[in-house]
């Protein structure tokens, strides 16, 4: 029975995200969890917390098998702990008087996210407040608060209705000051969202060639890849572009094993008039690089960006170091991490920008010293194909949103497969990739629009999470005080 209630609670939370994406349903979805936890002692809410985070990430992260099938069930198992916690803590502070409680629990919930984000290399996805993506007004806090804040909100909004329906009870004044928050969040937002501030654009291209994941490594289908890339950008050719993003590794290998097609590239970008950004490997002496190349109007490359936050098991082995018996079973090289926040320049209005690769745009410090160091807007080439035609890509596209939030800068995501984006500086997605039927993934094409340009600093980008501090600081007092 507690198995079958466990499931059901944790389906109201996954129909909140892709492909479902049922986002009001998040305002409710965790009631029946705390229904769950409600009277129970430690070790049961714990048991009955990580039962319903088992379900809950098996159903949202269960496509991490097309990678591999023991790590997908390790990393379900591992994120589950984290609700396990909160199970207990639940338990814990319902000792407080309900003010301090529903707030103290939600700065849990958003403590606990954070956590997730950054430990052990951080897995920042499916937060609580990813689900609002598409709320404009609301996901507007972010610029203040990150992500963090809306799941935030979120969990606020589920604990008081807990609470209501638990005691029967409308608790008028928890009920004034909740509305208010939210009331005040989506004002804010209301605002923010309607301004009629000027703002210079910049015009980008995106190309999503949908190559197959078993060829793309294949030598023989080289040529073959980069044809077909070059056939979709040459679908841009009359928008006057200001620049035009390939994919991640778009230029298979490495860039110097395979000089005619690099030329070939080269010569699109000059007969086109316009600088493409490329993905390909870059070779120093014993070190490889996963990067992005910027090929100017001119056909000469002008600068790389190495990408700096490098995927655990997927682009190095943490544990190489200390354990040199594993070169006989992994003999491949690590990819090493870059070093500097590379900023790209871009016609004479000198329109700057910033490159994340594959899942850097979901990491929140990477986007923030991207900004700091003088983006004027971001650009991620991505290549999703790994997870097959799933929910991943939506994924990845729901926590880019507030990377565009959070710091005021617009993006434009080109990915292999889907969902290939451009994203203005509010979280509007303006424009994206897809086939007749609307379909997104696992199609290929091209599209362009006009990103807005912004040098300011938000909030969020000046003293990053400032917001989930407070929260931390929140629980400490209540931990001591309880």
């Amino acid at each position: 029975m507690i198995f079958f209630s466990c499931f059901l609670s944790a389906l109201l939370l996954i129909l909140c995200f892709p492909q479902i994406e049922w986002a009001p349903l998040a305002w409710i979805s965790l009631v029946p969890f705390f229904c769950i936890l409600d009277g129970q002692g430690t070790w049961r809410a714990f048991r009955r917390a990580y039962l319903y985070g088992f379900v809950f990430f098996l159903g949202t992260l269960g496509w991490f098998v097309y990678v591999t099938y023991p790590g997908a069930f390790l990393l379900v198992a591992f994120l589950s702990l984290y609700f396990a916690f909160f199970g207990v803590i639940f338990v814990y502070f319902q000792r407080l008087a309900l003010m301090p409680r529903i707030f103290v629990l939600a700065s849990c919930w958003t403590g606990l996210e954070f956590i997730r984000a950054h430990l052990f290399s951080g897995f920042g996805w499916v937060m609580l407040g990813d689900s609002q993506y598409k709320n404009l007004w609301l996901i507007q806090i972010a610029d203040k608060t990150g992500v963090y804040g809306i799941s935030f909100l979120v969990t606020l909004v589920n604990l008081l209705i807990f609470e209501t329906w638990r005691a029967r009870s409308l608790f008028f004044k928890a009920n004034v000051v909740v509305t208010a928050i939210l009331a005040f969040a989506l004002i804010y937002g209301f605002c923010l969202t309607n301004q009629n501030k000027h703002y210079k654009m910049v015009r980008v291209g995106v190309v999503q060639p949908n190559i197959p994941l078993e060829v793309d490594w294949d030598e023989n289908r080289k040529p073959w890849i980069i044809d077909k890339t070059i056939q979709l950008t040459q679908k841009l050719q009359d928008q006057k572009l200001d620049l035009i993003v390939w994919p991640e590794t778009s230029l298979p290998g490495n860039i110097n094993d395979a000089p005619f097609l690099t030329n070939k590239i080269q010569a699109l970008a000059e007969s086109l008039n316009t600088p493409i950004l490329i993905g390909s490997i870059a070779q120093e002496e014993e070190r490889y690089y996963n990067s992005a190349f910027l090929i100017g109007a001119d056909g000469l490359i002008k600068g790389r960006y190495d990408k700096i936050h490098l995927v655990p098991f997927g682009e190095y082995l943490p544990i190489r170091p200390l354990m040199g018996w594993i070169n006989k079973f992994v003999p491949l090289d690590d990819f090493t991490s870059g070093k500097v926040y590379k900023i790209f320049s871009i016609s004479s209005l000198q329109k700057k920008f910033g490159v994340l690769i594959c899942f850097e745009d979901t990491i929140g410090y990477l986007r923030r010293n991207f900004a700091l160091a003088g983006a004027d807007f971001f650009v991620n080439m991505t290549n999703d194909a790994w997870f097959k035609d799933t929910k991943a890509p939506f994924l990845h596209l729901q926590t880019a949103v507030f990377g565009c939030v959070e710091n005021h800068r617009s993006l434009a995501r080109a990915a292999n497969t889907g969902v290939s984006a451009l994203i203005d500086p509010w979280g509007r997605i303006v424009a994206t990739v897809s086939n007749e039927h609307g379909k997104k993934a696992f199609v290929e094409g091209a599209s362009w629009g006009s990103l807005p340009l912004n040098h300011e600093k938000t909030f969020y980008t000046k003293y990053g999470d400032i917001f989930t501090y407070l929260c931390f600081l929140c629980i400490l007092v209540a931990a001591l005080t309880a």
